[in-house]
């Protein structure tokens, strides 16, 4: 019994492969279509680009980095580097990696900067002065900025109604 059990098993699983691959390759087959760089995903073709810059930095040969770059079918090769950093960023590549970005960029004299790291940014803002006029006293002017602590500001320790 527990011979005839492993020679129908083995039936089975022969029969099985014999049908799945009837139909796969007869029925059902399968039908390449030609795809081309343009057709990628704005992510693969960051990598893409970034693989274009990996070779670029290993062999600086700048006419075989522009027919690389034009498979993407981009407006140009240097929008196309444009795409790429901007999606890289986005998608938080390692700063390796968007330094060899940076340096195509460079070598194809794109237009994007370098973003700066945020403790290289320094951002510079004014305060406006706030006038307020007493009610009771027309000609008293009070001015204040909101780094000028009142009486009312629950934010400061011992003020407000609290």
């Amino acid at each position: 019994m527990k011979i005839t059990r492993i020679i129908w098993f083995l039936i089975m699983i022969t029969a099985g492969i014999a049908l799945g691959l009837y139909y796969t390759w007869i029925i059902n087959p399968l039908k390449f279509i030609d795809a081309t760089f343009y057709d990628l995903r704005q992510d693969y073709k960051a990598d893409y680009v970034l693989m274009v810059a990996e070779i670029y930095n290993e062999e600086p040969i700048l006419f075989q980095t522009i027919l690389r770059l034009d498979r993407l079918l981009e407006e140009s090769a240097e929008k196309a580097v444009e795409n790429a950093i901007s999606n890289a960023e986005k998608l938080g590549y390692p700063e390796t990696d968007l330094d060899l970005l940076y340096q195509l960029n460079d070598a194809l004299g794109g237009d994007i900067e370098e973003t700066k790291e945020p403790e290289e940014m320094f951002i510079q803002y004014s305060v406006p002065e706030v006038t307020v006029e007493s009610l009771e006293n027309p000609s008293e002017t009070v001015i204040t900025t909101p780094d000028t602590p009142t009486d009312n500001d629950p934010f400061q320790e011992g003020g407000g109604n609290g």
